[in-house]
């Protein structure tokens, strides 16, 4: 009496099948990433106008004019002391200007 699987033979060349199929698979990858490597890659940057507004104003926030330290080196000293008075009609103009320039 024999005991076992018939199509032994069968799954074995499945088996190895698939294996050929795994190799060739690992060999394409391997192809590709290799042509990757060689590939020469350029990047490039473009800044928008948007930008570089953006930088312009950082750079002018950065230095600072004599005559605008003063005047908030003042404007501190009078919120400490609790003496610094607010136009609140020139602060709601204000507002009301730039939300119009935003909304138009």
């Amino acid at each position: 009496m024999k005991i076992g699987d018939q199509n032994h033979g069968l799954q074995i060349e499945k088996y190895l099948n698939t294996q050929a199929v795994g190799d060739k698979q690992q060999n394409q990858q391997d192809v590709n990433k290799t042509n990757q490597k060689t590939a020469v890659k350029t990047d490039t940057v473009e800044l928008s106008s948007q930008s570089r507004l953006l930088n312009k104003v950082t750079d002018t926030i950065k230095t600072q004019e004599p005559q605008r330290a003063e005047k908030l080196q003042m404007i501190k000293e009078q919120v400490q002391n609790g003496t610094y008075q607010v136009d609140a009609e020139k602060v709601a103009n204000a507002m009301l200007k730039d939300l119009i320039k935003d909304l138009g």
